[in-house]
């Protein structure tokens, strides 16, 4: 298994992931410099910004992906896409690949997302679910396949009206730096055994009861960061 990760996450975060998980390869991002301009920097370094995962072993990614790192994916047999376009300096430049598959159905901004993202969706006949929340991957936690958590309450009604259930909580402790707060989404990612890895702990999140309960009701084992604020990296994309 391989975990990518924005390089900037604090290191007592991974030092404690790595001892619950040996064996599994930790892939710090960054991307490379392009003539569009980086993205802002809070999240300069969040995979989720230039990947799109449209399943374990398939990625779109922006031009602007390393190729140290692409050729890293390659060796672990993931097949990867080369999108059109790379993110740019501002919103909604910024979220081109930032859309979140749950089960067979994708939730993004459709307006703003890459068109190799929308024709890769289109070719595998998934169900595309427009939202008005240009950060779909960043707002929303895969719980399997037919339930998320979200702070996002538009995406959280869409999820609903498309069948899926859907826990929602505050993100105003999600820890961002250079921003007030960050995404729930951004905290976690799933395996391809569909348990979440989360960055930091989320039993000291106000709502962490309901959200136990919401996992433990669809399932789903988890490993934390004991003892450390849930820390917004991008998320974490497992293969």
């Amino acid at each position: 298994m391989m975990i990518i990760h924005d390089k900037r996450i604090p290191e007592q975060y991974i030092e404690l992931l790595k001892k619950k998980l040996p064996g599994v390869v930790f892939l710090p991002f960054r991307p490379s410099r392009h003539e569009d301009g980086e993205v802002y920097d809070s999240i300069l370094c969040h995979p989720d910004i230039y990947i799109f995962q449209i399943d374990n072993k398939t990625f779109v990614h922006a031009p602007c992906v390393p190729e140290k790192i692409l050729q890293t994916l390659k060796d672990q047999q993931i097949s990867l896409i080369k999108g059109a376009s790379n993110p740019g300096v501002l919103y909604p430049q910024t979220v081109l690949y930032n859309a979140v598959r749950v089960g067979n159905t994708v939730f993004c901004n459709a307006q703003y997302i890459d068109r190799v993202v929308l024709e890769e969706i289109e070719k595998r006949k998934l169900k595309l679910v427009k939202v008005s929340q240009g950060y779909a991957r960043c707002s929303v936690m895969v719980v399997g396949e037919n339930a998320i958590i979200t702070q996002d309450e538009g995406i959280a009604e869409t999820a609903r009206n498309a069948g899926i259930e859907v826990l929602v909580v505050s993100a105003r402790t999600i820890v961002l730096p250079g921003e007030k707060h960050g995404f729930i989404g951004g905290v976690c990612g799933i395996s391809p055994k569909g348990m979440i890895i989360f960055l930091g702990d989320f039993k000291l999140h106000k709502q962490a009861q309901k959200i136990e309960d919401f996992l433990f009701e669809h399932s789903v084992m988890y490993i934390s960061a004991e003892g450390l604020p849930l820390y917004d990296g991008g998320g974490l994309l497992i293969a």
